[in-house]
């Protein structure tokens, strides 16, 4: 049976490293900044004439959710060498996962805390939510932002039936949405993430080239497995909930959508 560790995109222990290299070069200091005060920091290195590069990017990112940190792994990239032949090295986040360690904090992730992530997005961002709306009559793009292709294919044709039929039948079928959300347990996500390992992750590696990303969606999750080249360069492998990007709001998907790397171990 193989065994695998993830490693999420975006993850609060990585902004140690972000600050400790800012601090560095001399941009920051030790005490905690608001993105108000980086941007005020950006523009008088701007007026003074210097620039970097790894800073502007850092800013960049972080003005798509003020309230939190760019805690992106492209941007830990960028500082540390964790990536070796185009692929994550998984032996330095091994021992990147030591250090955060002793601060309480976690690189390395095994299938049940993917699990356990997915259900509370789940719960969340998606059940809870669509619960309220539902609760207080909302309709239209409201309700249909929970919705997929599966959801979406089962409305009519406002052009042959009307906007009032058509939100009826957005309820009708936001109302079926919600009690499936209301279903879902960690085990059942657990499950699921097995099974589609076991049975994708094989295929989308010997399937996926760089015109074509192999991509498998579930019930609850979706693996996308993309190469930049050839077939014998590293290939990509992405796990992420099934459903519910449209529902969060724009700038902050990679804060709140869990999305992690899949390695695969000896």
């Amino acid at each position: 049976m193989k065994r695998y560790v993830l490693i999420k995109e975006y993850n609060p222990a990585y902004d140690f490293w972000l600050r400790a290299h800012l601090k560095e070069k001399r941009i920051m200091g030790d005490r905690e900044y608001s993105w108000k005060e980086a941007q005020q920091i950006l523009i008088d290195m701007d007026e003074r004439g210097a620039t970097d590069e790894f800073f502007q990017s850092h800013f960049l990112s972080w003005r798509n959710h003020p309230e939190y940190p760019p805690a992106y792994l492209y941007l830990l990239h960028l500082v540390l060498p964790v990536y070796e032949n185009g692929k994550i090295d998984l032996q330095k986040m091994i021992q990147l996962d030591k250090e955060a360690r002793s601060r309480h904090q976690r690189i390395l992730f095994g299938l049940e805390d993917a699990a356990s992530d997915f259900y509370d997005y789940y719960a969340k961002v998606i059940t809870r939510p669509l619960e309220r709306d539902l609760e207080r009559g909302a309709s239209g793009r409201t309700v249909s932002n929970y919705f997929e292709f599966e959801e979406f294919g089962r409305l009519p044709d406002v052009r042959v039936v009307g906007l009032e039929t058509v939100e009826r039948a957005e309820r009708e079928v936001a109302l079926e949405l919600l009690s499936r959300l209301k279903k879902i347990t960690f085990d059942k996500i657990l499950s699921d993430i097995k099974i589609t390992l076991d049975q994708h992750y094989d295929r989308g590696m010997i399937e996926a080239t760089s015109e074509r990303t192999y991509i498998h969606t579930s019930e609850f999750v979706r693996l996308m497995i993309q190469r930049s080249s050839g077939p014998s360069d590293p290939a990509t492998v992405i796990l992420c909930p099934a459903r519910g990007h449209g529902v969060i709001r724009e700038g902050y998907e990679g804060v709140f959508y869990p999305t992690y790397y899949v390695q695969e171990t000896p």
